[in-house]
């Protein structure tokens, strides 16, 4: 799901791409040649780095969204055959989880669709269940005593998450059909930076670990060029 800053970017990087191609080969060439080997060899380096970074963040950006709906293996409102469930057992029930998106992002909605059944695919009519978030051990969401009637086995909420990181929904279930215990189950969930937020720190995080090597490229270009002046006042002398 591209947000509508992130189309306008893209938008603005295909036309680069385009006015780029309209550039004549020869001058590319030309201005190729003037730049020397050891430039191009570093500029080559450079965009190689920050397209790898592109493509690893982009990669992980394209299949965020799922569509909740019907499955042709289950009922009308099963969401355990859909791609991205995830699944845990407690006793004698199976809880599926489903994100939307299936990555969650920091500042977006995430919406959490919750199927609870029993092992043997009986729908639960009704379910006392808590649900409640941790990070790093501590609460973010949710009061883990507040239970609500899941009814037809089915319950979503909404959430935003503030900060990246890796997060724990806890779903505490009250048998009250077979043990009278309190069950539970955890799903991981790993929230992350919007792709273009990632990006500029990835480039921002190269700048500043490897600033060295753009000085001693600096210095090399002045040593260089401070060389050649020299020798073109050594040639006119001669002359």
């Amino acid at each position: 799901m591209l947000f509508l800053s992130d189309a306008v970017r893209l938008l603005d990087s295909i036309v680069f791409i385009q006015n780029l191609k309209r550039v004549n080969s020869y001058s590319v060439q030309e201005r190729l040649t003037s730049l020397g080997d050891f430039k191009i060899l570093v500029l080559s380096a450079f965009f190689f780095t920050i397209s790898f970074n592109f493509i690893t963040v982009e990669g992980n950006y394209l299949a965020f969204a799922h569509i909740f709906g019907s499955s042709s293996d289950g009922g009308e409102d099963d969401i355990s055959s859909l791609g991205g469930t995830k699944n845990q057992t407690a006793g004698n029930y199976v809880i599926d989880l489903l994100l939307n998106p299936s990555k969650p992002m920091i500042d977006k909605n995430t919406e959490f669709l919750m199927q609870i059944k029993s092992t043997q695919g009986d729908e639960i009519i009704e379910l006392p269940v808590s649900f409640y978030i941790l990070k790093e051990g501590d609460p973010i969401f949710s009061d883990p005593n507040n239970f609500v009637l899941v009814r037809q086995g089915h319950y979503d909420f909404n959430y935003t998450f503030s900060e990246p990181g890796k997060y724990i929904l806890f779903v505490d279930i009250k048998d009250i059909f077979y043990t009278l215990d309190v069950l539970t189950a955890s799903f991981e969930i790993d929230v992350q930076v919007p792709v273009l937020e990632r990006i500029n720190e990835s480039i921002a995080n190269f700048l500043i670990t490897y600033y060295y090597i753009f000085v001693i490229i600096a210095a090399l270009v002045g040593i260089s060029y401070a060389v050649r002046i020299k020798r073109r006042k050594g040639v006119k002398q001669t002359t």
